[in-house]
């Protein structure tokens, strides 16, 4: 019997196009087949096709915030059978991971005189930044891709923002203030003052348009507008038996503002609608009765919201030492981690393919 006909190469890139990205080992084995397959798979025409045919770039970890010994460290968790990423930086005294976005993850050190550090884990590219305010009160910062236009499916490289929000010891103001990588220098430091003494929560915050939110403890959400770097202020939705710091602002798949919070045992999901006046009002669009599916535990712990993964329609919820995964829109529960207490998740979404891998993925002879 005759072999088959070889496929031509606009075949084999079709069939390429669809290997899915949430597992990048996959790639790499088929960069490994022969050199045609490999140029294909570093063709930057045929990544820039990959990356706009799959949309959303994968959930390939996360980074959480955990309890070790006594004291705080930032931890890579992968979501992919073979991680290529080394652990983020966790040798200096009060370390903790601000934000993941943009192939970016911000670390805080308020121990070391650079006391920001934002970390490309593909690249291996990293910046150490002084921040602006101090991170003893209450703190919160954001890292964003500055390239204008950008669709944000390959970030690595480019010129990137910082946004830094903290108050002072008084707590009732909130200050922020923006740091160009392309300038090297932080904007002039903005304030609002709010009536009730509060302090910012050193939860991940929500890029909304151009509009960074972050949550304080009384019920209120602080938004820097990029635009004009103006601070402002927004209640939360009524939600009476919510914790007070227990809100985590997040990104609908529509754009607007969201709020994901555990209201009287019930994971609760709020948008906030403008209409055409521009008259705001929070809308209930999910609730999930979280308590029931996850394991009993010690009875008298807490579920809180501790992040969420834009895009994918994911919350991260803690029970005592575990940490689930919540799909919105399955209602699916999924354990991530166990027997260590995690204070806020940050996923990690990246398109990883073979020209990014520099070596440092795995051979198929040494993986699982």
């Amino acid at each position: 019997m005759a072999p088959p006909p070889e496929l031509i190469p606009d075949a084999v890139a079709e069939i390429l196009l669809r290997i899915p990205p949430e597992e990048p080992a996959h790639l790499l084995r088929a960069s490994l087949v022969c050199k045609a397959w490999r140029r294909i798979l570093t063709d930057q025409v045929f990544l820039r096709r990959y990356r706009e045919f799959h949309g959303t770039p994968p959930l390939l970890g996360f980074v959480g915030n955990y309890s070790f010994e006594h004291r705080y460290a930032p931890r890579f968790v992968a979501n992919t059978t073979a991680s290529p990423f080394p652990q983020p930086e966790r040798g200096h005294r009060g370390t903790w991971a601000l934000d993941c976005r943009h192939g970016r993850v911000l670390l805080a050190m308020c121990s070391m005189e650079e006391n920001l550090l934002v970390w490309d884990p593909i690249t291996g590219d990293r910046r150490g930044l002084r921040s602006p305010g101090s991170c003893i009160w209450g703190y919160s910062a954001a890292v964003l891709c500055a390239v204008a236009g950008c669709d944000h499916l390959d970030c690595h490289g480019g010129p990137f923002l910082v946004v830094a929000m903290w108050n002072e010891e008084s707590h009732d103001v909130t200050w922020a203030s923006a740091f160009s990588s392309e300038t090297g220098a932080w904007s002039a430091a903005t304030s609002v003052a709010h009536a009730l003494r509060s302090s910012l929560m050193p939860k991940r915050g929500a890029l909304v348009g151009n509009v960074m939110c972050f949550t304080l403890a009384v019920g209120w959400i602080v938004m820097y507008d990029l635009d004009d770097r103006r601070l402002s202020l927004i209640g939360w939705p009524d939600m009476p038996d919510a914790g007070c710091a227990d809100a985590q602002p997040m990104t609908m798949e529509d754009g607007s503002l969201g709020l994901a919070a555990i209201d009287a045992s019930r994971l609760c999901v709020w948008s906030r609608n403008v209409d055409a006046n521009g008259a705001a009002t929070w809308v209930q669009r999910r609730v999930i009765g979280i308590e029931t599916m996850l394991p009993i535990g010690d009875p008298d712990s807490l579920v809180d919201v501790i992040g969420f993964a834009e895009g994918a329609g994911i919350i991260f919820v803690r029970r005592d030492v575990s940490t689930f995964t919540v799909e919105l829109k399955s209602g699916m529960v999924r354990k991530i981690s166990d027997n260590v207490k995690s204070y806020t998740v940050l996923p990690f979404m990246s398109f990883y393919t073979p020209d990014r891998a520099n070596g440092r993925l795995p051979l198929p002879s040494e993986m699982n």
